[in-house]
């Protein structure tokens, strides 16, 4: 009995663990990594108002108050001898305030992100800006000249933070991009967009469950936002994880420019700046924020072409029919259909299937109060599973000469 209550004693300490969910198509290998120094999440809502701004210093360089100055940051994506310099843009307001930095194109292929943080940042006026904003509006530039999502060696760069000096190829990049740009900030936005042909739902991702991540999110109007603790090795987690409160904003699909879209990324960004005191550019929206806690994925049981029958943000019930799947061969034609009501927050783009392909994300509006009894049932679930396995392993030992 005591080595049963032993290993239950175990799987209760690590059962949050084992309860994260890892994105859909996350890295198989882990990363080496390195533990960030961890500092007290700042306050991004404290009151700056007629503090005097102090110079802002970044990748060896200082920036005055109320200037605006381009960076050169060389990381280790330099191919050979040759210096390849990752173009960081920084606005240092007039007056204090927090320092947000805005992250764009961890995955080459997503555009969209660059657009926003393009706009965002060329359109702020430092004499009237309060804080600071630092734009690194393509990380992966090796990706982005290959029109392709991962880094050069055919990795994840956003499986692999906080990094480590002496890892892997993209987790010395990541480690570069913590250390050299991350740790001066005091929050990040990671601008995204869906992967492999896939579109989202204008969206924020965020860990509700960190205080200061909640209410950053809370700054952005109207957008949608899932509850997600992100998966392992991502730029949101390590930043959260070191003190500075993150967030992912999904917008749109890969390898194109989607201009509403975008527009919608700029608006709540500038709400976001708007409401933690940096600007005076208040945005109006015409709904309260929608705050999923939960979500699922539909994949395809069968391959073919896909044809979707709903868009996204669409309201669907159970068995509602979200897409068909067509044969190309024989014609057959195969419905798929949904598992459960909820709001599409993403979908495949039509296209070439094959079984097990995610082709929808629904989101489900559940209160954290039913989350959490979700998850402790599920414990419990586990330990009397448990139980039971050790007993009868116990009692097939006794019962051996």
């Amino acid at each position: 009995m005591r080595k049963i209550w032993l290993v239950i004693l175990i799987l209760l300490a690590a059962a949050p663990a084992l309860a994260t969910e890892a994105a859909d198509g996350a890295e198989a290998d882990a990363p080496a990594k390195t533990e960030p120094a961890v500092r007290q999440p700042q306050d991004l809502k404290a009151k700056f108002t007629g503090a005097a701004a102090e110079v802002f210093r970044l990748i060896e360089t200082e920036i005055r108050p109320g200037t605006r100055r381009s960076l050169r940051w060389f990381s280790p994506q330099a191919p050979g001898g040759f210096a390849v310099a990752t173009p960081v843009i920084v606005v240092n307001g007039s007056q204090a305030g927090p320092v947000l930095c805005l992250t764009a194109a961890i995955h080459g292929d997503e555009l969209n992100g660059i657009e926003i943080a393009r706009r965002v940042v060329n359109s702020l006026d430092p004499k009237k800006l309060r804080g600071v904003v630092v734009g690194v509006p393509i990380v992966n530039l090796e990706g982005f000249w290959r029109r392709d999502r991962y880094i050069g060696d055919r990795r994840d760069l956003n499986r692999y933070f906080p990094g480590s000096p002496d890892g892997a190829y993209p987790g010395r990049v990541a480690f570069a991009l913590m250390k050299d740009i991350v740790k001066h900030c005091d929050a990040v936005v990671d601008l995204h967009t869906g992967s492999f042909y896939r579109e989202n739902l204008p969206q924020l991702r965020a860990d509700l469950a960190v205080k200061q991540v909640a209410n950053l999110a809370e700054g952005f109007g109207g957008l949608t936002v899932l509850h997600n603790a992100g998966p392992p090795g991502s730029l949101r987690g390590a930043a959260t994880a070191a003190g500075i409160p993150t967030v992912v904003m999904e917008i749109g699909g890969p390898l194109s420019l989607e201009l509403k879209k975008v527009e919608l990324g700029v608006k709540s960004l500038e709400t976001l700046l708007h409401t933690i005191g940096m600007i005076d550019r208040p945005r109006t929206w015409s709904r309260p924020q929608p705050v999923f806690y939960a979500s699922q994925f539909v994949r395809a049981e069968v391959g073919g072409i896909l044809i979707n029958r709903v868009k996204l943000g669409a309201k669907i019930k159970t068995d509602t029919v979200l897409a068909e799947i067509i044969d190309p061969i024989n014609n057959s034609v195969f419905e798929v259909k949904s598992p459960a009501g909820g709001t599409i927050l993403g979908r495949a783009q039509n296209q070439f299937v094959s079984p097990g392909f995610a082709i929808f994300r629904i989101g489900h509006k559940k209160s954290k109060e039913e989350l959490k009894q979700k998850a402790e049932a599920e414990k419990e679930t586990q330990t009397e599973q448990l139980i039971e396995e050790l007993g009868a392993n116990e009692a097939t030992r006794d019962r051996k000469p």
